[in-house]
């Protein structure tokens, strides 16, 4: 892996973890649900696995636009697209 493209990915991948707000709403939802006991268990693990996930995605994302060249336009155009849907339902709604 290129050690130019280190720096770039550290910086998504806190950003990521700065905007993950609806996976502590998600971990904290399933965690109210379980006894007193295992809710820091049901916490940690939840916000371990995160964040183990998103650095993995991350890391495989990064590693794939780095060394498949068409696959950041390709991500692009599926990035305008779903947006563009997003927009259009709204509209329609």
């Amino acid at each position: 892996m290129n050690k130019a493209i280190l720096l770039p990915m550290l910086v998504i991948a806190l950003t990521d973890v700065a905007l993950q707000l609806d996976n502590a709403l998600a971990i904290s939802t399933v965690a109210s649900g379980v006894p007193s006991g295992q809710r820091f268990l049901v916490l940690g693990g939840g916000v371990l696995l995160a964040a183990v996930c998103l650095f993995g995605f991350t890391l495989i994302g990064s590693t794939l636009i780095d060394r498949l060249t068409w696959l950041k336009p390709v991500a692009g155009a599926a990035l305008l697209i779903i947006g563009g849907q997003l927009i259009w339902s709204w509209f329609r709604s």
